[in-house]
């Protein structure tokens, strides 16, 4: 018995330690959690006089949603990044901690899209998170954008959803951009899922994974229907974690950046622990509403030309926008001017794998060629 109580004692003593270093890590968290922008510094930590850092939930044609806005001098060009999913915007800091942002050669404008992101809310209706709206949407962004810091024009760049969105928007109205970036080109999601489909089978195979054979047996090949097992949303879920074990996205994601993330000031303390953080495809509606939108879209049939130079950067081992389909569409385009970048070894997050090639492209292509 006195073994036992001893043994309850340190117990205790364990569960209480345990549980003041909890209350003292998020203690911590809480301290770094304005919600205020983290600023651009010079040497001696004064606030760069032209520099701007913020974020708003803006009102964009009826609809509040996030915006963030960071760059080192107002005087550079301004670059609208339109985030993928549907419905799953990346957090700013990310763009940081990875070292991809591009805020010493722009002022880039990160935006979530309505029914995603850190300005969703319940009085969002359903019906009205269309690409018809969310293309609306950034074009009357691109605009304030382009008013505010007094431009002709702006960049744009999309990833994977957002290369169509973006894609939508230029060819409404060319007139508001130099350019047209997209990484992780969504050309054709019907055809490109089959080829993703065919990918994860043979991998499966190859490897006598009988666990994902019988998942993809099971949602079968696309298109995926909806079905008393399995919705369109789940089949997509299963199938993108069976790519994403044999062509994962390389993102070093180690105890420190979890602690800068977790410590930098941009978010509020209850932002830092939403959903958003942990699963933003399965917690926002736009990317269950959305899905059979994103299915039917085909850059090929509906955007057989923009009128503004193109850049389009994908990995070679791309399997959630197969690289086979965007370059046959990037051949197919016709545009001013158009450049292929291919990122040996990439997956679908070639920024974040090679951050110095996209920060390259960028300084030697893009802005050099405007």
């Amino acid at each position: 018995m006195k073994i036992l109580k001893k043994i309850g004692k340190w117990f205790l003593i364990l569960l209480g330690a345990f549980v003041a270093f909890i209350l003292v890590v998020l203690l911590i968290i809480r301290i770094n959690s304005s919600g205020n922008e983290e600023p651009f510094l010079d040497e001696k930590g004064n606030v760069l006089p032209n520099s701007v850092a913020m974020h708003e939930d803006m009102l964009i044609n009826g609809v509040n949603q996030r915006v963030t806005i960071r760059g080192k001098d107002k005087n550079n060009p301004v670059l609208l990044i339109v985030h993928g999913g549907p419905g799953a915007p990346i957090l700013p800091v990310i763009y940081k901690l990875t070292g991809v942002d591009l805020e010493d050669l722009f002022t880039v404008c990160y935006w979530d899209q309505r029914g995603s992101g850190l300005a969703y809310n319940d009085s969002i209706p359903d019906s009205s998170i269309t690409l018809t709206n969310i293309v609306d949407d950034g074009l009357e962004l691109s605009n304030h954008l382009k008013k505010t810091f007094k431009k002709d024009k702006i960049y744009i760049e999309g990833l994977s959803w957002g290369t169509a969105v973006a894609a939508y928007m230029v060819q409404k109205k060319p007139e508001l951009y130099h350019a047209y970036i997209g990484s992780g080109l969504m050309a054709n999601l019907s055809f490109s899922e089959e080829l993703s489909y065919e990918f994860a089978m043979s991998e499966s195979q190859k490897y006598n994974d009988t666990i994902s054979i019988n998942q993809l047996k099971q949602i079968g090949k696309p298109p995926y229907v909806k079905n008393s097992k399995n919705s369109v949303t789940e089949a997509f879920e299963t199938e993108r974690k069976i790519v994403m074990k044999y062509a994962p996205i390389k993102l070093d994601t180690d105890f420190n950046f979890i602690k800068s993330m977790f410590l930098d000031n941009g978010l509020t303390f209850k932002e830092k622990f939403t959903d958003m953080i942990n699963s933003p495809e399965s917690y926002y509606p736009a990317s269950k509403i959305l899905e059979s939108t994103a299915i039917d879209m085909n850059l090929m049939r509906d955007i057989p030309e923009l009128k503004v130079p193109v850049y389009i950067l994908q990995g070679d081992n791309d399997h959630f926008t197969e690289t086979s389909v965007a370059k046959a569409y990037f051949d197919s385009i016709i545009a001013p001017s158009k450049k292929w970048f291919l990122f040996e070894n990439g997956t679908h997050g070639v920024q974040v794998e090679y951050p110095e090639k996209y920060r390259s492209i960028y300084i030697n292509e893009v802005l050099k060629n405007q």
